[in-house]
């Protein structure tokens, strides 16, 4: 009962502050979207709609204050893809088998696509960036608490899954948490902030090993190998990341083993559930192929899936192979480009040489990359388009670009031409009776 008093109590503040400043109600609207109160403590009480009523009032508070500002720089292709998207998603819903299925998805579609939106044209500061990844790995830090709890307590989390996902789903959203826990744990300076981000990050870790996700699992091996390539190679971070994975060596054990196994066997080597994936996807690609523009429309797989053999309500296990058969080409290149771009554009800030200055954008980029490249290698396994955690950390990666817009393009410190061009300035500025700008104050060189 203590929780549910705290999340009304939480809505509640929440929903009159956003009115006047929205950012507040954003943080809160985002933490609920990865806490789910509802799956957590919905058996003592109603907790339905408690999110909406934050993000209306985060809505009025944003209307109010005129729709914040459309200067995203660097990440403007980023927002321009997400609602190119959308709209692409409505037009393909209007030529759905089952319209009423493709508008409920639309509509659940702008539960993520409008804090977006919202995000992008509000947060103007780094450390708001940074204060919404922490509200990410803490809320998922808690719910890995819980699950661990329930696992001790005979909750079968593999089977049963959690608040509406099955274990797959689950597992996928824990992997897209688990790089910003990482990114903050190795650069926090505070011992507090590195307790609690390892804290988050442990109880991240094993609850995705409990759900004995095979896509969650290759998932974890790419944000732990995304992660090398990222961290400053000094002893003390190639430590931590070793420990780390030994760790997770040490839980995986032999029934986890042995199913983990079979995401790497050969086509004739594989079970039936990952058979029947392929079969899955072959499907999918022949449905595109028949409406190669607009799909069969948003959530209309599963209605279409016993055209195709498959029972009705089968779920595709991929989200690039459903988005291409419901949206068609054009919808899969938008959601692509969304994702991979957001990686292309914040990369260059997680590879920021680390000083003072700049360790907080290094670990915000970081934990951004290994979230999206560890959705993109899980989503393949599994489908789930709708998951939040992912599109709020491309919101992140926009807020970040809106501040270092040529982060990603200044050139190396110790490029030779730029000394030599320094060196020799004084004497044509000397000759020419005209003083020639330097090369540093047109902005730093890393």
């Amino acid at each position: 009962m203590k929780g549910l008093f705290l999340i009304y109590g939480i809505a509640g503040v929440g929903t009159l502050a956003a009115l006047y400043s929205p950012a507040i109600g954003l943080f809160i609207y985002v933490g609920f979207a990865v806490l789910r109160p509802e799956g957590l403590w919905g058996w003592a009480g109603d907790l339905t709609g408690i999110s909406l009523v934050v993000g209306i009032a985060t809505l009025i508070g944003w209307l109010i204050r005129g729709f914040g500002t459309r200067q995203f720089g660097p990440g403007r292709l980023i927002v321009l893809a997400l609602m190119a998207f959308f709209v692409w998603s409505m037009l393909s819903a209007a030529n759905a088998q089952d319209k009423q299925a493709a508008y409920d998805s639309i509509i659940t579609m702008a539960k993520f696509v409008m804090p977006f939106l919202i995000g992008v044209t509000l947060l103007d500061s780094e450390p708001q960036a940074r204060t919404l990844m922490w509200i990410i790995v803490i809320a998922q830090g808690y719910v890995g608490f819980e699950m661990n709890l329930d696992y001790w307590r005979g909750y079968n989390l593999a089977g049963d899954g959690f608040a509406g996902m099955d274990n797959n789903c689950f597992g996928v959203s824990l992997v897209s948490t688990l790089g910003p826990a990482l990114a903050l744990a190795l650069i926090s300076r505070k011992w507090w902030e590195k307790v609690l981000s390892l804290t988050a990050a442990a109880l991240i870790l094993h609850t995705t090993l409990l759900t004995y996700s095979r896509g969650a699992m290759l998932g974890l091996i790419v944000v732990g190998a995304t992660a090398f390539v990222l961290m400053p190679k000094r002893p003390k971070y190639v430590l931590a990341l070793a420990i780390t994975a030994l760790i997770t060596v040490r839980f995986v054990g032999p029934q986890l083993r042995d199913r983990y196994a079979t995401a790497f066997a050969a086509e004739e080597e594989l079970d039936g559930s990952s058979q029947s994936r392929l079969s899955l996807w072959r499907d999918c690609f022949k449905l595109a192929l028949n409406q190669p523009a607009f799909g069969v429309g948003p959530a209309n797989f599963p209605i279409v899936a016993p055209t195709l053999g498959w029972e009705e309500g089968k779920e595709a296990h991929s989200v690039w192979m459903q988005t291409l058969a419901e949206v068609g080409f054009p919808g899969l290149v938008l959601l692509f480009v969304f994702f991979g771009w957001t990686v292309v554009k914040v990369w260059p800030l997680a590879r920021q040489k680390l000083t003072d200055e700049s360790r907080y954008r290094v670990a915000i980029a970081s934990g951004i990359v290994m979230s999206i490249v560890g959705f993109m290698v899980a989503g393949q396994f599994v489908s789930l388009a709708g998951l939040e955690t992912p599109y709020y950390m491309a919101m992140i990666g926009v807020v970040l670009l809106k501040q270092t817009p040529k982060a990603h393009e200044v050139a190396p410190a110790t490029r030779p031409a730029a000394r030599l061009t320094i060196a020799m300035q004084p004497r044509f500025s000397m000759r020419m009776g005209s003083s020639i700008a330097s090369p540093l104050t047109r902005g730093p060189i890393s």
